[in-house]
């Protein structure tokens, strides 16, 4: 771990990328309000400050060496830490999030929601985690891509075949926060919401509907587990994400995914993870993963306090 002298030279500020254009007005900055005195605090107590960029501000180039210009300021004139979201609705947006994301990847400082080895859609893509989770032997839901525009619903003969006739989940293959994932309880159903989601532009994926009225969230530092913490649907709901109405509370108990957790982050060789269960009656079931900071429990500051950790020994 790097020095206080050391550290001193650093400019120690954690630059947070997001993506207002993919939100109503103003909610992208109540959500981040609203977790923003979790993560400042986790950042503060290892000596950082928090600061939050919209993506449109940002003007990513190339003159001898990487540059990202913001408010007439190159960030990457000296080293600093950023999350950079990498991916939007917006086609156009998604591209140049990636344009800031790489560009941060070419300098020296250091993107935090790039902890791990292997290509960046591990982080991201959920058809790309449950493949990758499949070969690991995990168990995890099948999942089916649905094609794009015209093509989308040549995907229903398979889907009727591997997944019978509902209910299902379909969701974006890049997308967090539990937006625009849905409930379709019959193929009737299916069918007309693959005809619509054929015309928004990003991809999606079905898969079976698995009853369940919580789910885990088990963070992991550098190889091990922190804290895990326990969601809930809210009365009538089926989505147990916090943004979504979901209740979340700090649980102690993870044995019965300690061992295949362990060995996602080995294969990912992730130094920071959240890996996501689906609590069912046949057990748990792999949701997803995740890397970066954006969702601390406010209930756990040790979660915060072991990355922010990670991040001091990244910079010496």
């Amino acid at each position: 771990m790097p020095t206080e002298s050391a550290m001193s030279k650093l400019v120690k500020t954690v630059n947070l990328v997001y993506r207002p254009d993919d939100f109503l007005p103003g909610l992208a900055d109540k959500i981040l309000n609203r977790k923003k005195p979790t993560l400042a605090g986790a950042a503060e107590r290892a000596g950082f400050t928090l600061r939050l960029i919209p993506v449109h501000e940002l003007v990513p180039a190339s003159t001898d060496r990487p540059t990202l210009w913001y408010q007439d300021e190159d960030l990457l004139s000296t080293r600093q830490c950023f999350q950079v979201d990498d991916f939007s609705w917006d086609p156009q947006a998604s591209h140049f999030l990636k344009a800031i994301y790489r560009t941060i990847q070419e300098s020296d400082s250091l993107l935090l929601n790039r902890s791990m080895d292997g290509p960046e859609y591990l982080a991201t893509d959920k058809l790309a985690i449950a493949q990758r989770a499949a070969t690991l032997g995990v168990p995890t839901p099948e999942t089916i891509a649905v094609p794009y525009g015209r093509h989308a619903r040549s995907v229903l003969p398979l889907v009727e075949d591997r997944l019978g006739r509902g209910p299902y989940i379909l969701k974006p293959r890049e997308m967090g926060m539990g937006f625009a994932v849905q409930k379709i309880d019959t193929f009737q159903q299916l069918s007309s919401a693959i005809d619509m989601v054929a015309q928004a532009g990003v991809g999606y994926l079905v898969q079976p509907y698995l009853p369940h009225t919580a789910d885990t969230r088990v963070y992991l530092v550098e190889g091990e587990i922190i804290a895990a913490l326990h969601r809930s649907t809210g009365a009538g709901a089926y989505m147990t994400n916090v943004s979504q109405g979901g209740v979340g509370s700090v649980v102690r108990g993870w044995d019965d995914v300690e061992e295949q957790c362990l060995r996602i982050a080995t294969s990912l060789q992730a130094a920071c993870l959240s890996v996501d269960w689906l609590l069912t009656d046949s057990g748990p079931v792999l949701d997803e993963w995740s890397t970066g900071f954006g969702s601390f429990p406010d209930q756990e500051p040790a979660v915060g306090d072991a990355f922010f950790s990670w991040v001091r020994s990244q910079l010496g």
